[in-house]
């Protein structure tokens, strides 16, 4: 359980932080390569835009709350994602991380115990649902963009198990 993982309101916190980080890394590095197009091109932008918004907020709460941030990582290892020469490649490496953001903080939820970072957490979650969203739905018109009423909610050792490998030096 989550909670059992985390000593703190600031572990969880630099968790999902260490999880945006890498999320605001990719969009920045995809949006720059110039593969995308059409409305990826457009959505993609402003996904990039919600996860740097959600470091900035989570940089500044641990840092309100007495907590030192934890750094983006140097570099990241997209290419642990597959391919991002393609615009599908890009979209698939994207519904990877967003769907994995989701379980993440869905599998942290319990280990918040101040409300008011519990209602942070949950509006964040809400935005990376959303994006999984549009992406399943970038990636295939057609596509159910919600396919299930319950997303899963992985474990936070599961969650850094599957990361790590994209996680280049601190």
């Amino acid at each position: 359980m989550a909670h059992e993982f985390f000593a703190d309101d600031l572990e969880v916190l630099n968790y999902a932080l260490t999880l945006e980080h890498l999320e605001a890394a990719f969009y920045t590095q995809v949006n720059a390569s110039g593969v995308l197009t059409g409305d990826a091109t457009k959505y993609l932008q402003i996904i990039g835009e919600h996860e740097n918004a959600h470091v900035e907020a989570l940089t500044q709460g641990i840092s309100q709350a007495g907590g030192t941030p934890v750094a983006a990582r140097q570099s990241y290892n997209f290419d642990a994602l597959g391919d991002l020469s393609t615009q599908e490649g890009i979209l698939g490496a994207a519904k990877v991380l967003e769907e994995t953001g989701v379980a993440a903080y869905n599998g942290a939820g319990s280990g918040i115990r101040d409300k008011g970072i519990l209602s942070v957490a949950g509006g964040i979650v809400q935005t990376e649902a959303n994006h999984a969203a549009i992406i399943r739905v970038l990636i295939d018109p057609n596509a159910n963009p919600v396919p299930t009423a319950f997303p899963p909610a992985t474990a936070p050792e599961e969650i850094l198990a599957a990361v790590t490998p994209l996680l280049g030096p601190e």
